[in-house]
């Protein structure tokens, strides 16, 4: 990357210093890891704009770049609330992690962990038939609340498998998974 393409990337002429670009340019990549579904294809090409910025930078300065990285929680449990609760307890930690640095790296290991905490999630619905769930998009993630509620009052039996709505967030969940590696 030359100068000058780093000059338009991090859009520079709109800040008084280069660093106050690039810490925008941070600001608006990690709240759209907050406010969006953890999808693979779309974290990777955020990853690419990331990787990018960092690049960027280091025409006009030195940046430190301080992460944290959280240890995954196994996806475990005797019903899917205890492993939903597991899913949801990851997420809201690396989200966490995510905002105690505005740093190029902690973005990359925020989004990393996103994508493999996703993995796991998948396989931990990996033995739920969702061949006749209806398949929804990939962006449209059930709600939390919805699904903590819904799990959480069926815990004892296996009702929750005839909700439709569930059964198609557990084949987005899947569909997603299988995008990590392609």
């Amino acid at each position: 990357m030359d100068k000058k393409t780093a000059e338009l990337l991090l859009n520079i002429h709109q800040f008084d210093t280069p660093i106050d670009a690039y810490e925008d340019q941070l600001f608006k990549l990690r709240s759209f890891i907050f406010s969006n579904p953890v999808v693979p294809k779309v974290l990777y090409s955020k990853l690419k704009k990331n990787n990018q910025l960092f690049d960027a930078i280091k025409h006009f300065d030195t940046v430190e770049n301080p992460y944290v990285k959280c240890e995954l929680i196994p996806i475990t449990g005797l019903h899917l609330f205890d492993k939903f609760l597991c899913y949801e307890s990851n997420k809201s930690q690396i989200k966490q992690n995510l905002s105690k640095h505005l740093t190029s790296k902690n973005i990359e290991v925020g989004i990393r962990q996103l994508i493999q905490n996703l993995a796991l999630w998948s396989e931990a619905l990996s033995d739920i038939d969702t061949s006749h769930a209806e398949t929804i998009p990939a962006n449209k993630e059930l709600d939390v609340i919805y699904t903590h509620k819904l799990l959480e009052t069926k815990k004892k039996d296996s009702s929750f498998l005839d909700d439709p709505q569930l059964l198609s967030e557990i084949k987005r969940v899947k569909e997603l998974a299988k995008s990590i590696y392609t």
